[in-house]
């Protein structure tokens, strides 16, 4: 009688850690979208809301280095951002912002060669809660005095 509860405890544990793994593994995993211009385009020229859950499958499957600048507008739309000093297009992904300031971006840039062929592309991604902290601890304490 003793083993049968020992045995039935175990089971209930293992049962409960498999499922919070589950439920822990598929909350944390961003919803992957497969990649359509439209739904990349898809926003209100702030927030792009389809990006981030697209951008892995926009690389597996599309070529981006190689296409042409005319090429990349047809596929990708109108960038945010065009690199001055580096032949480049800069398309936001994501964007989290504290009033002014940005908490964290990530970016998809597409490097031109000088015939405006894509060259190369980077995903960029900028981390700034530690340096913000940093910032609005020094403010209060300049406050306090």
């Amino acid at each position: 009688m003793h083993s049968t509860i020992i045995m039935y405890k175990s089971t209930a544990v293992k049962l409960f850690t498999f499922i919070f793994i589950v439920v822990t593994l598929y909350g944390c995993d961003i919803k992957k979208e497969k990649f359509t211009t439209r739904g990349w385009d898809d926003g209100d020229g702030i927030d792009f809301p389809k990006r981030n859950s697209m951008v892995d499958d926009l690389v597996a499957t599309h070529q981006l280095k190689g296409l042409t600048y005319k090429q990349a507008l047809g596929l990708l739309k109108y960038p945010q951002r065009n690199g001055s000093k580096e032949k480049s297009m800069e398309y936001e992904i994501v964007r989290k912002m504290d009033g002014i300031d940005t908490i964290y971006a990530k970016s998809l840039v597409l490097y031109l060669n000088p015939d405006s062929v894509v060259s190369s592309y980077k995903i960029i991604e900028k981390d700034n809660k530690e340096k913000l902290k940093l910032k609005f601890e020094k403010q209060n304490a300049e406050r306090k005095k």
